[in-house]
């Protein structure tokens, strides 16, 4: 059975509710009558499967990303005030 509760409610008793999911409960937290979040127990299996697609979805991000032609020590001396006596970044040429 889902408990209806105000958003106000849902504010002051959260650390109660999150208890409550714990044993099984299932809240609809509403604003101005209107339902804007449900707060449930998560399903048997969710975090395993979440956990298996993990190492897949990190290839996939990283492979997505632009790679980046700085030399990070180099930055980081800069950063620090240090000269850059080998001209490696490309902002000092």
């Amino acid at each position: 059975m889902i408990k209806i509760i105000g958003n106000q409610e849902a504010r002051t008793r959260w650390s109660g509710m999150l208890q409550g999911v714990k044993s099984g409960e299932r809240y609809l937290i509403g604003h101005k009558g209107e339902p804007i979040a449900e707060l449930v127990p998560p399903q048997a299996g969710d975090r395993q499967a979440r956990s298996k697609r993990a190492p897949e979805k990190l290839l996939q991000l990283i492979s997505t990303r632009a790679p980046v032609g700085i030399d990070i020590k180099a930055l980081i001396d800069a950063v620090r005030g240090e000269a850059d006596p080998f001209n490696r970044i490309p902002c000092f040429r």
